[in-house]
């Protein structure tokens, strides 16, 4: 008999982390793209299952986000906790590449003098891209000549989404309503009835804007959810998992390709965090530095296609990936650990403010 979701979880490690790097390379991997070609669309990119190998990373992480965070929930109890851990593992690390962006970066590329460009009001631009309020802001006479001109951030715009969702969560969890997992199971369907009945194709529907990206990014976080509070009767096998590519291949182009490939996403997550050898091992080590790698990757591969234009989209990518690698290697052992420490007593402070008032 397979192990369940809930065993697996027991064990003292896991390999979720290498999924979290597949996941972010994918993204790199299509950005290369955006910052070396003028005028690319999304639908110019090869698709899969209706969307793109981005946009298939991007769902990768809202069902790892959505099956961890539901069990974190449930098994400290605690929303105070939950919110403040939030916060300081999403903000921190993207202020730090904010300032890092404009008092380094922008002052040894901007095609201003310094003197106009530190005239300018450079705070406005650390605090909307920290806040997530606007990622696409840009910094003045930064890669100019770019297709994507001063913007830096781009992929940032899918933690916006996360965080909102993972609020929403603890709103939930809250309420007592994830105790009620049939619930959730039928917000899942509904979601997945949503997809094949007006969303099936993918990114056809991605001028739909805001409506479309919540209805796709809340499947994929539902299924995270419900695999969560269903962990006990999940079974992982490798075995389950080719009946699953055997079923949801031939419907990669298909009507349902969306939600078959939201499907088998999820369940290649499982096997790969849970069932995977040496390789996934090895990058589950790696995928300890994706978040700092995400949020870096694309800021990378602005400066390198600026300092190279000659250079092919994929010589940008294979550049691009080492420092991005060390790049969230250090902002995994110098801003996200560190203030991963400050979690508990912050906690606690708060809830003793709280009390007082």
């Amino acid at each position: 008999m397979p192990a369940t979701l809930d065993e697996c979880f027991q064990r003292e490690t896991n390999d979720l982390a290498a999924v979290r790097l597949l996941a972010a390379t994918a993204v790199l991997y299509c950005h290369a793209w955006v910052v070396t070609t003028p005028g690319i669309e999304t639908a110019d990119f090869f698709h899969i299952f209706g969307f793109s190998p981005d946009f298939q990373g991007v769902h990768a992480f809202f069902i790892l986000s959505g099956m961890l965070v539901t069990r974190s929930l449930m098994r400290r109890q605690d929303g105070l906790r939950f919110v403040v851990s939030r916060l300081i593992r999403y903000l921190p690390p993207i202020f730090v590449a904010a300032l890092f962006a404009t008092i380094v970066l922008g002052p040894l590329v901007t095609t201003l003098t310094l003197r106009d460009y530190f005239s300018l009001d450079l705070l406005r631009f650390i605090l909307v891209v920290t806040t997530l309020y606007d990622v696409n802001a840009t910094l003045p006479g930064v890669f100019m000549e770019s297709p994507q001109p001063g913007i830096l951030f781009v992929p940032l715009w899918t933690v916006h989404y996360q965080l909102v969702f993972e609020v929403t969560l603890v709103a939930i969890w809250a309420l007592g309503l994830l105790r009620w997992r049939r619930l959730a199971l039928a917000g899942l369907a509904l979601t997945a009835v949503v997809n094949l009945g007006w969303f099936w194709n993918g990114e056809t529907y991605a001028y739909l804007g805001s409506l479309h990206h919540m209805v796709r990014f809340t499947t994929a976080f539902g299924i995270g959810v419900v695999l969560s509070l269903y962990a006990d009767r999940v079974p992982v096998s490798n075995r389950i998992l080719l009946v699953i590519v055997v079923l949801t291949a031939p419907l990669a182009y298909s009507h349902v390709a969306a939600l078959a490939g939201l499907i088998l996403i999820a369940y290649a997550t499982l096997c790969i965090g849970f069932l995977g050898g040496r390789l996934t091992a090895a990058l589950a080590q790696l995928g300890a530095w994706s978040y700092g790698f995400y949020i870096w990757g694309y800021m990378i591969e602005q400066f390198i296609a600026d300092a190279a234009p000659e250079w092919s989209a994929i010589q940008v990518f294979l550049a691009a990936l080492p420092l991005a690698l060390a790049a969230g290697a250090l902002s995994a052992n110098y801003v996200e650990r560190p203030l991963g420490r400050f979690i508990s007593p912050l906690t606690a402070a708060i809830r003793r403010r709280l009390a007082i008032a």
